[in-house]
């Protein structure tokens, strides 16, 4: 009865277990890793605290420009939880599980249950996710609204019923619309839906169908599509239009075309991005903590090798469909997807390869081996040579294996990274604890540079923050009255020794260690 009811609910015992899997890595231990908050991110969360104090505004100016959708969500977690750490990254969190259950969705539309059960499986435990997904960062929206767009948009091409047609047109307009206040990477959806949609019409009309009864069939669908996303862009592209400046952020500055990064050589240039960009999925990835478990292939080691073969399946159906008149224009949609969300790295100089301007990739590129891998698990199970037990225990090997270097990478690695957890500032978190606990402004000095500050003084937001802020380079001209404390972090603790050469009599009274034993704090009393 029980071998019964598990063969019944195979595939919800399974989905169930991949979602869990999801919650697991993307929870565990979120009250300490990340160790602490980075300044960009706690950027977002003053944004955030801009927000719940009445500035509504679809775009935000603070360093360089930034869409806003990210920040109300972080603004309605600060409502209900308050001001933390934890706060800003259960949003990231929450929404990198939602991708997984968006991914199943897709690939189930576009295929079957088990390269469903199988992307979404892979993408639960892909470290590089884990690590945007555990971040304050906005970009963990790309993938989300990708999918989701995507998703409603099969569902239009294949549905019988024309309310459902309507309301997943309307809710792929939603989506689609939504993206553009997630990551400036995202502006290159479009181009995808685009492509695909003169590709579609082509292969039609090279099976002789009359384009005419085509976009006939789906006009009413794109009228209802067309209007959800006005609607839902209006505010952004109203925002653009009163202020041309803000489109492009810092696209110019990062550019490929940029001569201080190019150094007058475009063309090498652009061979050297697409080679480190090519090699991110198989040998080594982004190197910041922040985007990727430093140096890690973006894929784990078990899945390149399918990764690889599924692009090149992909690229052989997607030109069967396109000349040879066959099907396949799913995979058609698989390739736009992935080459043209590797346009913002590929268009890009600096901090190569990047796992933030990748994103938009990461539900793509796990689809790719999934297509492989139920192929090759299938012909194990056909194959007479290899009894049920045998091809039962290389599928267990396999899905642990893939499991364990997730795990090992994340909470092993990762998590006993001094590196890392400097790449989050750690320090400065330990420092607005000891202010806030402190709490006299007036008496307090904080040796920290105008960037950094932004984690304390989000964090320090409930206490009016309760520190005057000294530039480093300047500590050594504070004149500290009796009870009076300068506080220095780990990125200032080299300007004690000019504060110290001119306040002999000051004393260190607290000396704070990280787990790893390195000073990340000292406060200094007259």
């Amino acid at each position: 009865m029980f071998y019964s009811f598990l063969k019944k609910n195979k595939f919800i015992i399974l989905m169930i277990s991949v979602l869990s899997l999801a919650v697991f890595f993307r929870f565990w231990q979120i009250r300490s890793l990340p160790g602490g908050l980075f300044p960009d991110e706690a950027a977002n969360g003053i944004d955030a605290i801009d927000i719940l104090h009445g500035k509504i505004v679809p775009f935000f100016e603070r360093g360089n420009g930034r869409e806003g959708l990210f920040f109300y969500l972080e603004a309605f977690s600060i409502w209900l939880f308050g001001v933390g750490v934890r706060q800003l990254h259960i949003v990231s969190a929450t929404i990198g599980i939602l991708e997984v259950v968006a991914l199943y969705l897709l690939s189930r539309r576009m295929f079957n249950k088990n390269i469903a059960i199988l992307s979404s499986f892979f993408l639960a435990t892909s470290y590089w996710h884990i690590v945007l997904s555990r971040t304050g960062f906005r970009v963990i929206l790309v993938p989300l609204f990708t999918t989701l767009s995507l998703y409603f948009l099969v569902r239009v091409f294949q549905s019988d019923n024309v309310r459902e047609e309507k309301c997943s047109a309307m809710m792929a307009g939603i989506f689609f619309g939504a993206g553009f206040y997630s990551y400036i990477s995202y502006r290159m959806l479009p181009f995808v839906l685009l492509a695909l949609l003169i590709i579609y019409l082509w292969s039609r009309f090279m099976r002789k169908e009359k384009i005419k009864i085509l976009l006939s069939q789906y006009i009413r669908s794109s009228i209802i599509f067309t209007i959800s996303t006005v609607i839902v862009v209006a505010p952004l592209g109203y925002y653009f239009y009163s202020h041309p400046g803000s489109l492009h952020g810092r696209t110019d500055q990062v550019s490929v075309f940029s001569q201080e990064l190019n150094n007058g050589d475009l063309v090498g240039t652009v061979i050297d991005v697409a080679q480190k960009t090519a090699l991110s999925f198989f040998t080594s990835g982004d190197l910041n903590w922040r985007h990727n478990v430093s140096g890690q292939p973006f894929l784990p080691i078990l899945l390149s090798p399918f990764f690889l073969i599924g692009l090149l399946y992909a690229s052989w159906r997607s030109i069967g469909c396109i000349f040879l008149k066959r099907s396949g224009l799913v995979y058609v949609a698989l390739l736009l997807w992935f080459f043209a969300m590797l346009a913002p790295e590929l268009a890009t100089a600096e901090g190569i390869p990047h796992g933030l301007r990748l994103a938009g990739v990461l539900p793509v590129v796990f689809i790719f081996p999934a297509l492989i891998i139920e192929r090759f698990f299938n012909w194990l199970k056909e194959n007479k040579f290899i009894s049920q037990l045998t091809a039962t225990i290389i599928a267990i090997i396999f899905v642990f294996g893939v499991f364990s270097e997730s795990y090992f990478l994340y909470f092993n690695f990762y998590a006993n990274s001094p590196d890392a957890y400097y790449a989050y500032r750690s320090d400065l978190t330990s420092a607005s604890y000891y202010l806030n606990e402190r709490n006299d402004k007036e008496n307090t000095f904080l040796s920290l540079d105008a960037f950094s500050v932004q984690t304390v003084e989000f964090l320090t937001f409930d206490y009016e923050q309760p520190y005057q802020l000294v530039l480093p380079e300047r500590s050594f001209e504070t004149v500290l009255k009796p009870y009076q404390q300068i506080i220095f972090t780990q990125s200032t603790l080299f300007d004690i020794t000019k504060f110290v050469e001119y306040h002999p009599d000051a004393k260190l009274v607290k000396k704070e260690y990280n787990k790893f034993g390195e000073p990340i704090m000292a406060v200094y009393q007259e």
